[in-house]
C-alpha cells in the first residue's frame, strides 16, 4: 500500500501571503480519493495539538484516507524525515511520499519529498508528481 504523509502549513494552504485560509488547497486532493488507492498520515504539527477526529474532518475527502499520524516530535537535523522514518520502520512500510513545504527538514536530494512553495501550498506541478506515483 502506498502511504502519503501529509503535511498541512504551506500545502493545505499558503503559510502566508493573501490567501491564508486554512485549507483552501484541500479542494485539490478530492479526486486522488476516489482514483488511487493509498492511506495518509499526517506529519504536520498540527498532530501534536489536535485529536484524530479533528484532524480527519478537517480534511475533507482526503480525512477517508487518513489512518495515523506520525510520533513524537524531534529536534535534530531532519526532523520530519527522521519522525517519517519512524513511523516507516514501525508499520513497515515500503512505499511512501511526502507533501511538505519544509525541504529543510529532509536530506539533501531526498527523493519521496514531493515540495510545496510555503507560500502557494500544493499546485498541479506537486498533484501530478503524487498522479504518477499514486498509478504505478
Amino acid at each position: 500500500m502506498k502511504t502519503l504523509f501529509l503535511d498541512f502549513d504551506g500545502v493545505l494552504h499558503p503559510s502566508s501571503g493573501l490567501n491564508k485560509k486554512l485549507f483552501s488547497k484541500i479542494y485539490l486532493l478530492d479526486d486522488l480519493v476516489s482514483e488511487f488507492s493509498f492511506e495518509v498520515v499526517i506529519s504536520s504539527t498540527w498532530r501534536l495539538y489536535y485529536d484524530m477526529n479533528y484532524l480527519k474532518g478537517s480534511l475533507g475527502k482526503i480525512g477517508e484516507k487518513v489512518i495515523g499520524v506520525t510520533g513524537d516530535s524531534v529536534s535534530e537535523p531532519y526532523a520530519r524525515y527522521r519522525e517519517i522514518q519512524e513511523y516507516v520502520k514501525l508499520n513497515s512500510i515500503r512505499d511512501w511520499r511526502a507533501l511538505d513545504d519544509a525541504r529543510q527538514e529532509f536530506p539533501s536530494g531526498e527523493k519521496r519529498l514531493i515540495f510545496c512553495e510555503p507560500n502557494l501550498g500544493v499546485e498541479t506541478k506537486q498533484l501530478i508528481t503524487l498522479r504518477e506515483w499514486l498509478s504505478k
